[in-house]
């Protein structure tokens, strides 16, 4: 069995469960092993020693195995999200999205138009606040069972579980109009952000890594016919 300490509650009722176990086995110990009239004695004082030690000590694990769950939390949450953005990163989201194969819906895929621009523009600080103000908008437009991700480079995701494709394009359709609605404002400079979208359908017959390039291709389409813009795989 594994402990797990979560909170500092957690920690308070693991050093008084402690405690008062080691106060116990204390008392039942004075019993076997000395004489009666004396542990009858001595049962009080035999106690309170036993509380002054443990009560610290146990505390003080309990410090630790809470300071070592946050540290694994921590770890395993890096290691899902993206450093940048805190959106789930590609391999969490595919991970995620195939643990979800019993909810079909739809996969959007946007890229932000002319990224290259802002970094050569105005450098990478710029970039990376683009790429932020974007994050936001995305995480924005989620629903708690919806997926958020960074999928690399000006590459973004969403999984809408339980949604159809024309629910799905609508959404890609507010994503896009929202994100180019309001220039971001970034160290006196007014930047119009838009970015061009595919969407494509998951469904229970059909592979993730499918599904991804269906809406890679929608998105090049987008591209292709000037940016800007929502295409749906067939």
């Amino acid at each position: 069995m594994t402990i797990r300490l979560r909170t500092i509650w957690d920690v308070r009722a693991f050093s008084v469960t402690l405690t008062t176990f080691v106060m116990i086995c204390s008392l039942g110990l004075q019993n076997l092993l000395i004489e009666p009239d004396i542990a009858y004695e001595i049962r009080w004082p035999g106690m309170l020693i036993s509380y002054i030690l443990a009560a610290p000590i146990t505390y003080f694990i309990g410090l630790r195995m809470y300071e070592i769950h946050r540290l694994n939390v921590d770890v395993k949450r890096a290691a899902a999200h993206d450093g940048l953005t805190g959106l789930l990163n590609r391999h969490a989201f595919v991970e995620q999205v195939k643990d979800m194969t019993q909810h079909p819906g739809v996969l959007i895929m946007a890229d932000i138009d002319h990224f290259k621009a802002f970094n050569d523009q105005y450098g990478h600080a710029t970039g990376d606040a683009v790429l932020k103000a974007v994050a936001r908008v995305f995480r924005s437009f989620c629903r708690a069972e919806d997926l958020a991700a960074r999928f690399g480079g000006e590459e973004f995701m969403i999984f809408l579980p339980d949604t159809s494709r024309e629910d799905g394009i609508a959404v890609a359709e507010r994503l896009r109009k929202r994100l180019g609605r309001d220039p971001m404002a970034h160290e006196g400079q007014s930047l119009k952000i838009t970015a061009s979208f595919g969407v494509a359908v998951l469904d229970q017959t059909t592979q993730i890594e499918e599904v991804i390039d269906q809406a890679d291709t929608a998105l090049y389409e987008s591209k292709h016919l000037g940016r800007n813009r929502v295409s749906a795989a067939s």
